[in-house]
Formats: structure tokens, C-alpha cells, sequence
């Protein structure tokens, strides 16, 4: 489960739906406290997910809209696997866009539920458990000039 919060309190939550295998958004105004629920949808099919993937999520704003909200998990193939919604563009993803790490074919330890994404300015970065090298942190890096991939070295 993830979620990105404007300064303004407004929510969008990010989990995996156990019914029906996708991916599902959740809207809310604020914090439960005082907020309530807007609405939710279905951003990634259920075709793209893989049972039970974590899910890791991650914001680009001007801290009063959403510029670009990542949403990470992995594909049925442990693929690492990306949809992001663009404030110009609307949702983007899939295996056959480009600008989404899923086009890179990084692929994840079957059944490893580790999964983080953070984001600057600058730079996206997904961590996750590689099926490359077996029981090391890597992370795919997105700075604006394609997707890369690293290990965690000592």
C-alpha cells in the first residue's frame, strides 16, 4: 500500500485489491479526522499486476497539484512495473510505454513483497529485491534521461 498527500491534505491511496487483483485508488479530501472519501478507481489492470504485489507510490508537485503521481508494483512475470498519472498527459503505462521502468524489463524476486519508491526534483528511485543478484537491495533511477539499475554495493 502507498500514498501522496498534497499540502492542501488532499489523498490518493494506492493498494492491491485481493478480489479482483488490481490495482485500486482511493480519493480522500484530508486526513480521515476531518476528511471523507471522494471516489476510487482502477488505474492498473489486473492483467498487468502480479498476485499479491506490493505496491509503492510516489509524487511529483508543486505542493498544491499533482504533476505526476508513480504508481510501482511488480507484473505476473516479476517484471518491475509502473503507471503514472501526468497532469498533461493522464494516465500512462503498461509494458509497451516507454517512459515507464516496465519497458526495461528489471525483474524482481518471485514472491518478495519488498518494494519502496522515493522521488526529489531530480530523480526517481524503486528499490526492490533483484532476481539478478539474489538477497541485495537494487534500484531502478529515473533522472529525467531514462531508466537505470543498480545494486546496493558495501
Amino acid at each position: 500500500m502507498g500514498g501522496v498527500m498534497l499540502s492542501s491534505g488532499d489523498t490518493r491511496l494506492y493498494y492491491y485489491d485481493t478480489n479482483n487483483g488490481s490495482i485500486i485508488e482511493l480519493v480522500v479530501n484530508n486526513a480521515f479526522t476531518v476528511g471523507r472519501f471522494i471516489t476510487s478507481g482502477q488505474p492498473v489492470p489486473s492483467a498487468e499486476v502480479r498476485h499479491n504485489s506490493p505496491v509503492a507510490v510516489t509524487l511529483v508537485t508543486n505542493r498544491a497539484v499533482y504533476i505526476q503521481v508513480h504508481t510501482f508494483f511488480f507484473s505476473p512475470d516479476n517484471v518491475l512495473s509502473q503507471y503514472y498519472y501526468d497532469d498533461e498527459l493522464g494516465i500512462q503505462g503498461g509494458p509497451d510505454r516507454t517512459t515507464c521502468v516496465t519497458s526495461k524489463g528489471f525483474v524482481g524476486e518471485p514472491g518478495n513483497q519488498m518494494l519502496y519508491a522515493l522521488a526529489d526534483s531530480t530523480a526517481i528511485r524503486v528499490g526492490f529485491v533483484s532476481a539478478g543478484p539474489p538477497n541485495t537491495i537494487s534500484e531502478a533511477v529515473y533522472t529525467g534521461s531514462g531508466w537505470s539499475l543498480a545494486s546496493l554495493s558495501n
